[in-house]
């Protein structure tokens, strides 16, 4: 049974980081994509220190036998290397370079009915300029709808759609115009934050204050026409996955096995 109970809790952790390096591949053509890698820790162990005086018996093994429970996948750990840059050309495409965050405002309806903003962490620069709809004039938004915001925590807009200009420095230009002043933001546990979809980490809050309020700015530079590639290697993933194929067909076989095992006891049993 205990052979069982291990390879079912195998099988089980492998599933997982299947599922880990599926979503890594998927998103292989991601803009500011950032893979995950999975890491596995021991389940409870057992040590038999007082065998039987006929087990000690022609024993080469030291005293102590640890029997596992099995593994369970302990971590899927943000790897935050950057990736490759693509340069477009396009004015509304930014790329950071070197530490930092982009902050971007979503806006929803909370409990009582009213229009509130969450702010959101991204590394993904593809902005679009779109027409506001509650006010005239134009922003940078995300290709979900999120607006880029300034160190302010206000988004940034425009009165018209004119030649839109970002120094690395993050002054944000339109027909020669000062705007806004764009900040990174810096985090230093990613992990610690909640990922949300669409490539974005939920902004901490603290003593019922948003971000950007208490966030440490970052000293990464932007770079105006051109975006950060994902970071996933498709030759290690590939790799990755032939090694959990690997381990799911031996846990898969070790099940197998003792059943047949089960069932051979049971029918000497029988008899």
């Amino acid at each position: 049974m205990q052979s069982l109970n291990i390879s079912t809790a195998a099988l089980r952790s492998v599933q997982q980081a299947l599922d880990n390096t599926a979503n890594n591949l998927a998103n292989v053509d991601t803009v500011g994509f950032k893979r995950r890698s999975a890491s596995f820790s021991e389940l409870l162990t057992d040590s038999m220190n007082e065998q039987a005086s006929v087990d000690s018996q022609q024993r080469n093994s030291p005293a102590g036998l640890r029997i596992g429970s099995g593994v369970r996948l302990g971590l899927t750990k943000l790897d935050v290397t950057t990736g490759s840059m693509k340069v477009t050309d396009v004015p509304t495409d930014l790329m950071i370079e070197g530490d930092g965050y982009f902050l971007v405002s979503h806006l929803f309806r909370n409990a009582d009915g009213e229009l509130d903003d969450e702010y959101r962490l991204t590394r993904s620069g593809d902005f679009e300029l779109s027409e506001l709809a509650d006010l005239p004039g134009f922003a940078l938004v995300t290709p979900s709808g999120e607006y880029l915001v300034d160190e302010n925590g206000n988004r940034i807009t425009f009165e018209n759609a004119g030649e839109l200009t970002i120094t690395p420095e993050g002054v944000v230009m339109m027909d020669g115009n000062e705007v806004a002043q764009l900040r990174l933001y810096k985090v230093d546990n990613p992990d610690q934050l909640q990922q949300i979809g669409n490539n974005q980490l939920l902004a901490p809050t603290l003593d019922d204050q948003k971000a950007p309020d208490f966030m440490p700015f970052a000293e990464g530079r932007i770079r105006q026409g051109a975006l950060e590639t994902s970071n996933v290697n498709v030759q290690e993933e590939m790799s990755q996955l032939l090694a959990i194929q690997r381990a799911y067909q031996l846990n898969s076989r070790a099940i197998g096995i003792t059943d047949q095992m089960m069932g051979i006891a049971n029918s000497l049993r029988s008899r």
